[in-house]
């Protein structure tokens, strides 16, 4: 059992859910689903961690497929969500539809032996794209941009988790790191 790794995953699934529940209950519907997705799936990720740590290795294959989940389904519904955050869209069902049949696509490759090799590329693509949204965001002067390039930075540091191992457990900087990404992502839709 591991404690800190226990705290750490808590700290993440109760930002994930409370972030949702705070900050995205006056988003229309389906843009309230993908952020819902994205949220949840870090969220339900960290839960499963959670009883991983507490010495149920039996979790262990569970916790990765869900890691996958939200680092291929959860950060492209992030990276839509933040494209209509950003430029005030309300989303139709075709456009939810088809944001989950592309993430889903994108998490059943991860999931394939010959392309498990990419599942780091996935995150770190959508981190990117997330700053060059935000940073356009920022040059029509929109404040979320802010908050989405924060939130993205801190998505950024997450990856980069075992830089800091001299300080802190990678697994545990991953969590708060994370946390504090979603929160950033839940301030930018505040209004």
């Amino acid at each position: 059992m591991i404690f800190s790794h226990i705290l750490s995953g808590s700290i993440l699934a109760g930002t994930g859910v409370g972030v949702f529940w705070h900050f995205f209950q006056r988003v229309s519907l389906f843009n309230r689903l993908l952020w819902g997705f994205f949220l949840l799936t870090v969220s339900l990720a960290a839960l499963i961690g959670i009883f991983h740590y507490a010495d149920n290795k039996s979790l262990e294959p569970l916790h990765r497929s869900m890691v996958v989940l939200s680092d291929s389904l959860g950060v492209i519904c992030a990276v839509v969500g933040v494209w209509g955050l950003l430029n005030r869209r309300s989303y139709s069902l075709m456009t939810f539809v088809t944001t989950m049949l592309f993430g889903l696509f994108t998490f059943i490759m991860l999931l394939l032996p010959e392309v498990r090799v990419f599942t780091p590329i996935v995150p770190s693509l959508a981190i990117l794209v997330l700053m060059l949204l935000a940073v356009f965001s920022l040059l029509q002067r929109n404040k979320r941009g802010l908050w989405i390039v924060l939130a993205a930075m801190m998505m950024g540091l997450a990856t980069k988790a075992e830089s800091f191992e001299s300080f802190i457990h990678p697994t545990d900087f991953y969590h708060y790191a994370s946390a504090l990404a979603l929160w950033f992502f839940g301030k930018a839709a505040e209004r």
